[in-house]
């Protein structure tokens, strides 16, 4: 089929997406894409000039449940970080980074292991692992710092302690693991949080 009017960026980025949590990083060619959409290999390189420009803009776009050219919403305008900007009680923090964290890997976690699991052969797979892991602690370790603020955590965990916890309980990989589905996920975590850090 040649290129059409409706063979999209968007298009492209979803049918990546799809293939790379399928058959993994490796085995996704960009003409598997362009197979998969009927489309030449050429239509596929006018939107991404690459295999890993691709594989980060699906996955930029899961992770932010967004089109990552979408300018984002202001800090202060978004559900979630206002949730956490606002004097809350440490289970509210709990609850809240919980149903984030569950949101974030139903959309993006299959994503994430893809990039994860390939990472040991490719070093651009390996960059975006990093950097993905860097953000996440960065994120995590201000809601740890919120939570010890406001005195409910136990006195036997430092803040970088605490960090640790959140970091490993809202870790893709245990979530790959776990296989469980958003609701159940999210319930779980809420409550071995709560049980783990509170007093």
């Amino acid at each position: 089929m040649l290129m059409s009017a409706e063979v999209t960026r968007t298009q492209v980025r979803d049918a990546g997406h799809r293939l790379f949590v399928a058959n993994g990083y490796a085995a996704t060619s960009m003409a598997a894409v362009a197979a998969d959409l009927g489309v030449s290999e050429e239509t596929v390189h006018t939107h991404y000039p690459s295999k890993a420009a691709l594989y980060r803009d699906a996955l930029n776009t899961a992770i932010a449940g967004r089109p990552a050219e979408t300018p984002p919403a202001p800090v202060s305008d978004r559900a979630d970080a206002t949730a956490l900007l606002t004097p809350l009680r440490a289970n509210d923090i709990i609850e809240t980074t919980a149903a984030g964290a569950a949101a974030l890997l139903g959309r993006a976690g299959a994503l994430i292991m893809v990039g994860i699991q390939s990472s040991g052969a490719d070093p651009e797979m390996m960059a975006v692992a990093h950097e993905g892991e860097a953000a996440q602690r960065a994120t995590l370790g201000t809601i740890a710092k919120a939570l010890v603020d406001t005195g409910s955590v136990r006195p036997d965990f430092s803040t970088s302690e605490v960090a640790d916890i959140i970091v490993g309980l809202c870790s893709p990989h245990l979530h790959h693991l776990l296989g469980w589905p958003e609701d159940r996920y999210r319930y779980w975590l809420t409550s071995t949080l709560c049980a783990s850090l509170l007093r």
